[in-house]
């Protein structure tokens, strides 16, 4: 019989995407709108990196926690992007953010322990709590906070379900909506005052339109931030990914991970390292989702949809 853990709910996206497979192998025209990621390839500097590294390196084991010019390059977008200094100690390449949330879930948390999740929310947050055996306690948004964290009643929730972390999404997935500075820096105060980890997924990071996005770091330095190459950087099947960890967690999650994953894919860490120096192509593609996007927020409230 499989473990009582292992019975969690499947990531339903990728279930209609098996059908939709299966829709095309019978030779079926399939226009894939179930999984997040961007209609386009990785970046022309990327192909060119991992082209060079294909040639040149043995694209053997990394170091567990990246290679250390990708760290270094990490820490530098702290300080260009946000005006942060991340020293490149902090800084932990992952496989996919998927595994960023594993490391963390199990560095900062132990087996019966309350996490607070939003709701609506990426599903496999709840998936993967329940497989670690966490107690998950939803925080609901709706159209009266316009989908986003309601921050005033955060410590009183915290102190009442005795809550060990906190999950926030600035972009949210799938609501699109973002924290105000001034509200994530509430979250981060509230996590401080109840002893809660703050956990911060900032993959859509560089995906804003309108709005400047904050990172929690900016707020906490005690938090753990996850991140990804897969939404603005367009390479969601390289599965690499990243975290900013507190210094006190640093030697935790490497052990974590030297067991787990061993490295993230080498060839996917040059290719990352690389698109970082992608910005005008990568910028041109965003301004093709932006125009998708006026389309749709056109469109829709013709179809009924309220788009306020």
């Amino acid at each position: 019989m499989p473990s009582r853990r292992s019975d969690i709910e499947p990531f339903k996206v990728m279930d209609v995407m098996r059908a939709a497979a299966a829709r095309e192998a019978l030779g079926h025209h399939v226009i894939h709108m179930e999984v997040g990621q961007p209609g386009t390839s990785a970046p022309d500097l990327a192909l060119a990196a991992v082209e060079r590294a294909m040639r040149s390196d043995k694209l053997g084991y990394s170091l567990a926690l990246g290679i250390p010019e990708l760290r270094a390059r990490i820490s530098k977008h702290y300080h260009d992007r946000y005006a942060l200094d991340v020293p490149t100690e902090r800084i932990v390449v992952t496989t996919g953010s998927s595994s960023a949330f594993l490391l963390t879930f199990i560095a900062a948390l132990d087996a019966g322990d309350t996490i607070l999740l939003p709701t609506p929310g990426y599903p496999c947050y709840l998936n993967v709590a329940l497989s670690m055996n966490l107690s998950p306690v939803f925080l609901a948004s709706g159209p009266e906070n316009r989908w986003t964290l309601d921050t005033e009643n955060l410590g009183a929730i915290a102190r009442e379900h005795k809550a060990k972390a906190l999950l926030v999404a600035s972009p949210n997935n799938p609501t699109g909506t973002m924290l105000s500075p001034e509200r994530l820096a509430a979250v981060a105060k509230a996590c401080r005052d109840s002893g809660m980890w703050m956990i911060s997924d900032e993959i859509y990071h560089g995906l804003c339109y309108g709005l400047e996005e904050r990172t929690a770091l900016a707020y906490s330095d005690d938090a753990i931030v996850v991140n990804s190459f897969s939404k603005y950087h367009s390479m969601t099947g390289w599965r690499v990914g990243w975290m900013v960890v507190p210094e006190r967690l640093i030697r935790t999650v490497e052990r974590l991970a030297q067991n787990f994953f061993i490295c993230a894919p080498v060839v996917s860490q040059h290719a990352a390292l690389a698109a970082f120096e992608a910005t005008t192509e990568l910028e041109g593609l965003k301004h093709v989702y932006a125009r998708n996007r006026a389309r749709l927020v056109d469109a829709l409230p013709a179809l009924g949809f309220d788009c306020s």
